[in-house]
């Protein structure tokens, strides 16, 4: 520890890093560090990101479809439902996930990029193609689900496998993440469904990245 002499004697920028330095320390003592991502996870995700972005735009050249029908439009419908209810199931993944280091980089892009890229590529482009060559569906309670929804869930939450590598979690860590992911990749899939507009989803997708986050 410093005297109150000594402190007045060490620099701003020393004393800060001190200060953060001391938490760390005991943070590691207490076996409670937060995950932290690694840049290259940060660099690949972002690749990743770009690619699903321009898979829709280049399929839709090719074949001549009009990128907008991939669910580029505004609709206030289900807006608010569907945004109340993913911030109430984002602050109850905040209290049973483990806490993330928050980095500007991160934050963009659990909260800004990723709500983006993949609604328009998981709703927008592939649920749209599936609900458009998988006729058919399930009643579930009050609820019509499609099997072009289903389908595009499934494949939502078996790709949020790949987190055993992303994120270094354990086969079970990760298959308990990839259920939870399928299970939200329904309720979003449905609003997209009744909407045919990746509006409500992306929204609804940064708001269950973006409450999950909360040091609860």
């Amino acid at each position: 520890m410093f005297t109150q002499t000594q402190i007045g004697n060490i620099p701003s920028q020393r004393l800060l890093f001190l200060y953060v330095w001391n938490i760390y320390k005991k943070e590691e003592k207490l076996g409670c560090l937060q995950l932290v991502i690694p840049y290259e996870t940060l660099v690949y995700a972002y690749i990743v990101q770009a690619v699903m972005v321009s898979i829709p735009i280049i399929y839709s050249s090719a074949t001549h479809h009009d990128v907008r029908n991939y669910g580029l439009k505004a609709t206030r419908k289900l807006l608010i439902h569907g945004v109340s209810l993913s911030m109430g199931v984002g602050v109850c993944l905040s209290l049973i996930s483990s806490s993330e280091t928050l980095t500007v980089g991160w934050f963009f892009l659990r909260c800004l990029l990723a709500p983006v890229c993949e609604e328009f590529f998981y709703r927008g482009f592939l649920q749209t193609l599936l609900m458009e060559r998988v006729r058919g569906g399930k009643g579930f309670l009050k609820f019509n689900l499609s099997y072009g929804l289903v389908l595009t869930a499934f494949i939502f939450g078996a790709v949020h496998l790949l987190d055993i590598f992303l994120l270094e979690l354990s086969v079970i860590d990760a298959i308990v993440n990839a259920v939870i992911v399928m299970l939200l990749g329904l309720l979003i899939g449905y609003i997209y469904q009744e909407t045919l507009s990746i509006l409500t989803p992306i929204l609804m997708h940064s708001c269950l990245n973006g409450f999950s986050l909360l040091p609860l």
